[in-house]
């Protein structure tokens, strides 16, 4: 009976439609997921709850409680919320979230578990539960300028931001999540010269998303400790503000999305937020706030 339950547990699906992430701290987070587990075989069965390691690339980074499921011949869908994982290896938990924010596709693994089964008519079965979980990357995660807007009596500039992210992974960095517009660095030996900084609440939904953000934008005449910093500008393009000309703004310029910190000082999304680094063309109105 067992060899029979391990087939079928081997051979069944788990897809996975949601993790949220949120309240991270230095070495944990809070996690709920939502999946769908198939192809389970033909007749229904409870499997208890059991402790599973979380797996990537070899390495464990954390243990998930799976819930106690009833799968029917169809299977069955799985959820819980508000699971605290406290992480064990930070290293594999930073690559796996860097991996995830630039691949297309990403594997990772539960393993170690002890499945005991009730089947009908009493039967029961014990065996181990590791399993293969295939989720899509979030590919770059892509973004573009939607809206600029500025108001001109108290003088504050904000943009609105379009993401979109394909996988099914959400991630909250939390309020005052700071990014900057960078440009340069392409070349060897070239710095990056930060052109925009952007503040707001940051919180990677599923699919396209929208996220407003205030502007702060910089010139070559900020202060010296900017400049120092930065390679001067060059370039000419009419019709546009002196400190945009001076920058060399240009709307057929690539720039890029930058991810610079968190509100959370202590919080690992610090360093997961420094990940996301998309590339970004800016719009004209944009360019108008300069």
């Amino acid at each position: 009976m067992d060899s029979v339950v391990q087939y079928l547990l081997n051979h069944s699906r788990l897809e996975i439609t949601l993790v949220r992430i949120k309240d991270c701290t230095a070495d944990s987070f809070n996690v709920s997921i939502e999946c769908q587990i198939t192809a389970t075989g033909p007749v229904g069965s409870i499997i208890e709850a059991m402790l599973v390691d979380l797996v990537y690339l070899d390495r464990e980074f954390g243990k998930m409680l799976l819930p106690r499921t009833k799968t029917r011949f169809n299977g069955a869908h799985v959820q819980f919320y508000d699971q605290t994982i406290h992480i064990s290896d930070m290293d594999i938990w930073l690559r796996m979230l860097s991996d995830l924010t630039h691949n297309e596709k990403l594997v990772y693994q539960l393993r170690n578990g002890e499945a005991k089964l009730k089947g009908p008519f009493g039967t029961k079965a014990q065996c181990g539960y590791n399993k293969d979980i295939r989720v899509l990357g979030m590919n770059g995660f892509p973004a573009l300028i939607k809206d600029v807007d500025q108001d001109e009596e108290g003088g504050k500039k904000k943009v609105t931001m379009t993401f979109r992210n394909l996988s099914t992974f959400e991630i909250d960095y939390g309020p005052s999540t700071v990014f900057e517009i960078q440009e340069g660095g392409e070349e060897e030996g070239k710095q990056w010269r930060t052109i925009a900084r952007l503040k707001g609440d940051f919180f990677t939904k599923r699919g396209e998303f929208h996220v407003p953000f205030e502007v702060e934008t910089v010139s070559l005449d900020d202060d010296d400790e900017t400049t120092d910093h930065h390679a001067n500008g060059n370039g000419e393009m009419n019709g546009i503000s002196p400190a945009a000309k001076k920058l060399g703004l240009d709307v057929e310029k690539t720039y890029y999305f930058q991810g610079i910190r968190t509100e959370n000082e202590g919080s690992w999304t610090n360093e997961a937020i420094k990940f996301i680094r998309s590339p970004l063309l800016l719009t004209e109105k944009f360019i108008a706030l300069y």
